[in-house]
């Protein structure tokens, strides 16, 4: 516990009241600690997206994201090449696809929303 008390310190004096962390590279985490960010950044993402209605979550909400060495899987997100297996050199790779498939998943949604109202009249 107390190694933890020495990293908070470390942390607080690095941010000096602000947010820096604009990026998964930006966290004075470990190489593992941000993987798990990533994974559960990934978690909350799908589940804003069910919350939203876009998905379901039928079959898919066991596993979001993994990530491994240079490797990660998903049943649920894409990452810019399709399919479960997705490599990988660097983080914020996972951090900028995962991004962009949610943005993307949710214009697409708030599109058809649109052209359903403009159909309707």
């Amino acid at each position: 516990m107390e190694n933890f008390h020495i990293i908070d310190k470390e942390i607080a004096k690095h941010r000096r009241g602000t947010n820096a962390y604009k990026t998964i590279d930006d966290l004075p985490l470990s190489e593992l600690q941000k993987r798990c960010v990533l994974e559960w950044l990934a978690w909350k993402a799908w589940n804003v997206l069910i919350e939203l209605g876009i998905e379901d979550s039928y079959g898919k909400s066991y596993d979001p994201l993994v990530i491994e060495d240079k490797k990660c899987h998903s049943y649920i997100f894409d990452l810019g090449d399709g399919g479960r297996h997705h490599d990988y050199k660097a983080l914020r790779e996972i951090e900028e696809e995962l991004m962009k498939e949610v943005v993307e998943e949710i214009k697409e949604e708030i599109l058809e929303v649109a052209d359903s109202e403009v159909n309707e009249e």
